[in-house]
């Protein structure tokens, strides 16, 4: 036998080298989509057959060349990261794991076959370095102990003929030939050997490796930017599903309302006219100048606030609002008695309400001209700036009777450059008013007789225009309806049989005069 002028530890070092160029190479097939198909059929990285194969060539080395001693086996647990067959530290290796490592070693050598595709497509030499690399591996093993076992060395040359049917006849022919393998194998240095390989002086090798090592991180930032931009996506799919999901939740809300046919028209128009808006954005189209700010005109309890409400959450879910909630206020939630408070008030609720809409109830009560001092107009003032300084997340309505909201636009020039989109609210229908009776029947789980309702119409019939005006359309509605619950608790509470079909039943005598105590506590 030869001798070797390395130890046994520098020899696991240089080995260790070529290991991880091997790694390297591995890296690079795998990012570049190499591995996708062998993963989905052997189920494993390729980083872990690559342990595999190199432990059961060297294994198969170990015993071919009658040295599978504590050295050898020291050389191949210290090589890889972890032990794919169980401990190779023992004694005797079972022949379950023998078997295994054997069929390993005999067949098709699948990482050399992907390098030689890879060559073929990039016109590379990933095969004669990947062979070579390896090979060098063998070598270090087989210098172990300061001699160069022939043993070993045979093992070496029958593995070449064995897989040399596997790689690409061409680099066979040109490089990795039998006159390749006998330099290698006939060195008597180590460096040596490693020069001798095809194109792949150490410093070569080097640069190669680092170049390799530069290209797999470019490859895999790209592959990690693209998958971070894909996931982006879905996530912003998913949060477009759920806008689209929420908005018809919100528009089946909207057309279940009581009447109010014409508002529902424009609420659609708007929402029309602001998705093709967005649209033409996408497609970096012109698109003309566009407020959100609304007036609501009509009387009470038209419907004026449940439908802001409903706008506030559909303008969010449209991309206009970014929280999409309601703040309510008036007149005396704006306007101070002392001069300089008035402005500090309106500050307060315009920030309390940003990222939503404001909802300015009796807005027409701000220009009370006819008393002397009023800070209203400061109240105006105050509230046209914040608009436009926050005219990206602030949507703000105001709400009044017709001919009141127009005089109160009129009062400030500001006012009305902003508010060009009027809803109308009428009043309701007598239909209109004993369906939305019945909705609050059913949502409280009580039916009132037939008897019941047409007393209430009866009632409601009797009031004369101006009692209607004070009656409040759905708000008396609600009212009523508060108060029929209270008298049939009163009426209840004395009966001695209750069931629940007792409990679920509004009669005539719970409906009896209620709309005219109703009045009679409006008019108090």
């Amino acid at each position: 036998m030869s001798e070797s002028a390395y130890s046994n530890k520098e020899l696991i070092e240089k080995a260790k080298v070529q290991y991880n160029t091997l790694q390297t190479f591995c890296k690079q097939l795998d990012v570049e989509g190499y591995w996708e198909q062998p993963r989905s059929i052997l189920h494993k990285s390729v980083q872990e057959v690559l342990e595999m194969y190199v432990q059961a060539v060297l294994v198969n080395l170990a015993v071919y060349s009658g040295r599978f001693r504590a050295e050898e086996k020291q050389f191949i647990s210290e090589l890889t990261d972890s032990n794919c067959f169980g401990n190779i530290d023992e004694d005797d290796v079972s022949e379950d794991v023998m078997q295994s490592m054997n069929s390993l070693v005999k067949s098709p050598p699948i990482l050399l076959q992907l390098c030689g595709v890879r060559d073929s497509e990039e016109d590379s030499d990933m095969t004669e370095n990947f062979f070579d690399t390896f090979l060098n591996i063998m070598l270090c093993m087989a210098y172990l102990n300061k001699t160069k076992n022939m043993h070993g060395i045979k093992f070496i040359e029958e593995y070449y003929q064995r897989i040399s049917v596997f790689i690409n006849q061409d680099i066979v022919d040109s490089k990795i030939n039998a006159r390749y393998i006998f330099k290698k194998l006939s060195c008597e240095s180590l460096d040596d050997s490693h020069k001798v390989g095809p194109h792949f002086e150490m410093v070569a090798a080097n640069e190669a490796v680092e170049t390799v090592k530069e290209s797999a991180t470019v490859v895999e930032d790209e592959v990690k930017n693209q998958q971070i931009k894909e996931i982006k996506e879905e996530l912003e799919e998913i949060k477009q599903r759920k806008r689209e999901a929420k908005l018809e939740e919100y528009l089946e809300e909207l057309n279940q309302l009581v009447g109010l046919e014409d508002v529902k028209k424009e609420i659609h128009s708007l929402i029309n006219l602001i998705k093709v808006r967005k649209m033409r954005e996408s497609f970096q189209m012109p698109t003309m100048d566009m407020t959100y700010h609304m007036v609501f005109t009509g009387g009470p309890g038209t419907g004026k606030t449940t439908v802001a409400r409903l706008v506030s959450k559909i303008y969010k879910e449209l991309g206009i609002l970014s929280e999409g909630t309601l703040v309510e206020t008036d007149r005396a939630g704006l306007v101070a008695g002392y001069v300089g408070q008035t402005a500090i008030k309106v500050k307060e609720v315009v920030e309390k309400a940003l990222g939503g809409v404001l909802f300015i109830d009796e807005a027409y009560a701000l220009t009370n001209s006819s008393v002397q001092n009023d800070f209203g107009s400061e109240a105006i003032d105050t509230l046209v700036k914040m608009m436009e300084d926050n005219r990206d997340n602030l949507v703000v309505i105001v709400a009044g009777y017709n001919k009141e909201m127009k005089e109160f636009l009129e009062s400030n020039t500001g006012l009305v450059s902003r508010f060009n989109k009027f809803i109308d609210f009428p009043d309701y229908s007598m239909d209109e008013l004993v369906q939305i009776m019945n909705a609050m029947a059913d949502k409280a789980g009580v039916q009132i007789d037939e008897e019941a309702i047409e007393h209430l119409r009866k009632d409601m019939a009797e009031m004369t225009p101006e009692q209607l005006k004070r009656f409040g359309n759905a708000r008396g509605i609600r009212n009523s309806f508060e108060k029929i619950m209270v008298n049939q608790a009163n009426r209840l509470v004395c009966e001695e049989d209750i069931t629940q079909e007792v409990l679920s039943k509004i009669c005539e005598e719970d409906i009896n005069q209620v709309v005219r105590s109703v009045l009679g506590n409006i008019r108090s």
